[in-house]
């Protein structure tokens, strides 16, 4: 029996709810002595009020009053001396289930561990809330990361825990580090809005980048209901694990968080003299200085928040070392650093002024200074001619462009000679950018590229062109050779009847014709007229035929024979029979560029060979529409020139005579940036209006190969040998359709790597696959290098982008990893912090306390009533001494 329990269950009866928990020999002794006094009071009291009956009634009821006020005082203070007592009043409120959901990146990491874990929380909480007390329970759900939000606030049991299972991640959270002090203090918000029975649950690994969890323990002791923790990756080793993580996409130029977390395991022997393990961080394989590169002393988990700043653009890696004597731990991770396009204008670019700020970064140099190239984007060289440069700038230029798919723009800029005479362009003639730029330096007429052609070559192998008559159509069949692109075509026909078949204009298709040619039957038939009814047979729309022979062979009616031909007249033309096949040849209208013509094969120069194949003069036109480009904009200059067969050409003036194009070639290949060239000036009739800026802007945008800088989310795991690699194509509009497929392809050290890309199952638009890093031959040239080179993002089906995206990489070489083909590394979980948290609160950690499966009444303790019970234990004692006159 105790002072306590003589006392409280007097005001249980009257409504109140009392709980004794004096404990400890100072509430036993007080309890007793209460015990004692009240004895010596009530017998003291007796006395003066029955043996001394002669003291006047008024003394008598005052020395009584005086006992029973010292009485009250001592009860009162033997109740407080073990802070033994808590009083509260019931209610019929609801039981409140507050969860608290970690959707940082460590909590992540485990998806699978941490599905489980929140599916078996879940039922055990349906369970927990009791048979019929689902409509007595009310939820809320708060995700958290580095910042909170607050997604249900006091709904029903079955949406809350739908909601919880459902497990999606708050389109406003960051993924940097977890602010568990931030979840805390919303759930108190919450848990104050209403006089609900509060409880929370704590879903996370307990690595916070706010404060140790130890600390935050402290801080919400007392303050809140008891916190039962569901710890992620609980169980799983963590000795020795070291792991971190960046934003999965930064801006060049920031300083992110680089988050270390790092559990050196159990001592296995205290020793105060014990080396401290080191720590060394890379970026991108080059070394990062750190201000403090020793973690301190001790086994407990640690955690390092320390600024990272990556320049450049792409994907990017970061590798941290954590090494003590013979122990080495590593891991590396990745990140897009996301960068406006990078222009380096060098010469007259004042046009590039007008570009908007936000989508482009803008160098300008005057000088022809070429200068860490691989920083931009795009090269614009604005009436920069050629003997600017030396020999090795353009050569390193052109490499640039071919190997990592840099963008190039030649700016013509005024013309200063003829109007047919695009000084600027003119003078790359036979540099290194010659075979890049999409037109040629030759300065001629704008022509529209002939379709595929087909040639027929006949020759007259009779015993008369035996010797130098066959030597001079050798030369004849390899010149025409030269002018054949791929796509063309060529057959060559004896008059004996012996033929090559149609060959392709390829290096396959040249070399059966050379050998041919190179072992022509002498003394043959000279039948023409076979040879003619076999070109007859083999002839097309776009079809060049080519008679080589002396005149010495039988009579063929050529003006009859219905076929248009160029003859290539060898030995003597005065014979009658060469007259006459000249003169069919200068009647025949030829598909291609007129009338016939009779040359000699071995003495026709080089402007009447270009004749045979030259396609019709036309004016400039618009090949490909591009949108943005706009037409009917002033130029201040007019030059033509040949437009490449693979160039897109659109007119940027109307309406003038000999308009100037702006020509680009898309690259086909991918070893092979995008180039444009402009034939005029871009001056303020550009920069001033609307419609010309967007035209520059427009124009530089075709150049880069990634321009959508916003179209991908990347996540990359490094698997040691392998990465991992999760692609989510972000649409930009919440209707607009994602591509079907993707397929990805690495291009690093000029080999072209496909990466098998497959959707995820249930999730438009995100495609995961793996690819294997390079190896080096040596471990000591793999310590700190690294290989650059292109990502090639291409999509397919509704809503894909036509042109193919390259994303700049850095990736790591492969290094060996011990263990299965998991993760390379995983984080651990802050089992002390997250006990420490539950013990403070009245919590648990990893398990609910028994439940018999009724519904019950959580209630948050009140606070003791000791200090009032001294409070008024002094007031009475104070009356007491004020009663004078009173001696007990």
């Amino acid at each position: 029996m105790t002072a306590c329990a003589l006392i409280f269950p007097l005001f249980s009866r009257s409504g109140w709810v009392a709980t004794c928990q004096e404990t400890g020999w100072v509430a036993l002794l007080a309890s007793w002595g209460v015990v004692a006094l009240l004895a010596g009071i009530v017998l003291i009291g007796g006395y003066h009020l029955l043996a001394r009956p002669q003291m006047e009634r008024s003394t008598r009821l005052w020395r009584v009053g005086t006992s029973f006020s010292a009485l009250i005082a001592a009860l009162l203070l033997a109740v407080a001396a073990g802070r033994p007592a808590y009083l509260h009043a019931p209610s019929e409120r609801q039981q409140h289930f507050i969860l608290l959901v970690d959707q940082s990146e460590s909590a992540h990491r485990q998806p699978a561990m941490r599905r489980d874990r929140i599916d078996a929380l879940a039922k055990k909480l349906a369970v927990f809330a009791g048979e019929g007390a689902a409509v007595r329970t009310r939820v809320s759900l708060i995700d958290f990361a580095t910042s909170v939000d607050v997604k249900l606030n006091r709904g029903s049991l079955s949406d809350g825990l739908a909601l919880l299972q459902e497990d999606e991640v708050s389109d406003n959270l960051s993924f940097d580090g977890s602010d568990v002090a931030g979840a805390l203090d919303a759930a108190k918000v919450l848990a104050d809005q209403q006089r609900d029975d509060d409880v929370l649950f704590l879903v996370s690994d307990g690595n916070s980048t706010t404060a140790p969890l130890a600390k935050l323990a402290s801080r919400f002791k007392g303050r809140l209901g008891p916190v039962f923790i569901a710890s992620l990756d609980a169980g799983a080793a963590s000795e020795g694990i070291i792991s971190s993580y960046l934003p999965a996409k930064i801006r060049s130029g920031s300083e992110p968080t680089l988050r270390l977390v790092f559990d050196p395991g159990a001592a296995e022997a205290k020793d105060a003299n014990e080396e401290r393990w080191t720590v060394a961080l890379k970026r991108d394989g080059a070394p990062v200085a750190l201000e403090n590169d020793r973690l301190d002393g001790g086994h407990a988990l640690q955690a390092l928040r320390i600024p990272m700043r990556f320049e450049g653009r792409g994907l990017q890696f970061a590798s941290v070392d954590v090494k003590r004597g013979e122990q080495a731990f590593s891991e590396r991770v990745f990140t897009l650093v996301d960068a406006p396009i990078r222009v380096l204008g060098l010469g007259a670019t004042g046009f590039l002024n007008a570009l908007p700020q936000d989508k482009f970064e803008l160098e300008q140099r005057r000088a022809a200074d070429l200068s860490r190239l691989d920083d931009f984007d795009i090269v614009v060289l604005g009436s920069m001619e050629a003997a600017q440069f030396q020999a090795g700038d353009l050569a390193r230029l052109a490499d640039a462009v071919k190997s990592r798919g840099l963008g190039l723009l030649l700016v013509n800029g005024p013309m200063e000679g003829s109007p047919e005479d695009p000084t600027v362009v003119q003078s790359y003639a036979h540099t290194a950018l010659d075979p890049l730029l999409p037109v040629s330096p030759d300065p001629k007429y704008l022509m529209d590229d002939p379709p595929p052609r087909d040639t027929i070559v006949l020759v007259d192998t009779s015993g008369s062109m035996a010797g130098d008559g066959l030597a001079a159509a050798r030369l004849a069949v390899a010149d025409i050779l030269d002018y054949l692109r791929p796509e063309d075509s060529l057959e060559l026909i004896t008059f004996g009847g012996l033929t090559t078949g149609r060959q392709m204009g390829d290096a396959r298709g040249k070399q059966v014709i050379r050998n041919f040619a190179s072992r022509f039957p002498t003394g043959d038939s000279s039948n023409v007229s076979r040879a003619f009814d076999r070109a007859l047979a083999a002839t097309g729309n776009y079809t060049s035929v080519f008679l080589i022979t002396d005149g010495m062979v039988d009579p063929y009616d050529y003006a009859k024979a219905g076929l248009s031909f160029y003859y290539l007249q060898y030995g003597s033309g005065a014979t009658p029979l060469n007259e006459e096949i000249a003169k069919a040849a200068r009647q025949s209208q030829i598909l291609q560029s007129g009338q016939g013509l009779s040359f000699k094969p071995d003495s026709y120069d080089p402007e009447e060979r270009a004749e045979f194949f030259t396609p019709d003069l036309v004016r400039p036109r618009v090949v490909a529409p591009i949108d943005g480009i706009s037409g009917g904009l002033a130029t201040s200059g007019v030059a033509f020139t040949y437009a490449k067969a693979d160039a897109i050409r659109a007119l940027v003036s109307d309406g003038l005579e000999g308009e100037p194009v702006l020509a680009f070639h898309k690259a086909d290949q991918l070893e092979k940036g995008n180039r444009g060239v402009f034939l005029s000036a871009l001056d303020g009739a550009w920069t001033d209006s609307a419609a010309g800026r967007r035209t520059i802007e427009t124009s530089l945008t075709q150049l880069v190969k990634w321009s959508n800088r916003n179209r991908y989310s990347f996540r990359l795991q490094d698997f040691g040998d392998e990465v991992a690699i999760r692609v989510s194509v972000v649409s930009e509009a919440a209707d607009a359709p994602l591509p079907q497929t993707l397929s990805a392809t690495l291009l690093l050290a000029g080999q072209s790597i496909g990466v098998p890309m497959t959707m995820v199952k249930g999730e438009q638009g995100v495609f995961e696959g793996r690819f294997a890093l390079p190896i080096h031959e040596t471990a000591s040239e793999g310590e700190g290098a690294v290989n650059k080179g292109l990502l090639y993002l291409q999509e397919g089906g509704a809503g894909a982008l036509e042109q193919p995206q390259a994303i700049p990489v850095t990736l790591p070489y492969a290094v060996p990893r011990a263990g299965n083909r998991s993760e390379a590394s995983s984080y651990g979980v802050d089992l002390s912090g997250l006990q420490a948290l539950a013990d403070a609160t009245g919590g648990t950690l990893d398990h609910l306390p028994n439940h018999s499966g009724q519904a019950r009444q959580f209630s948050v303790p009140p606070k003791p009533v000791h200090r009032l019970l001294l409070l008024l234990a002094t007031v009475f004692f104070g009356l007491s001494f004020l009663m004078r006159g009173s001696r007990l």
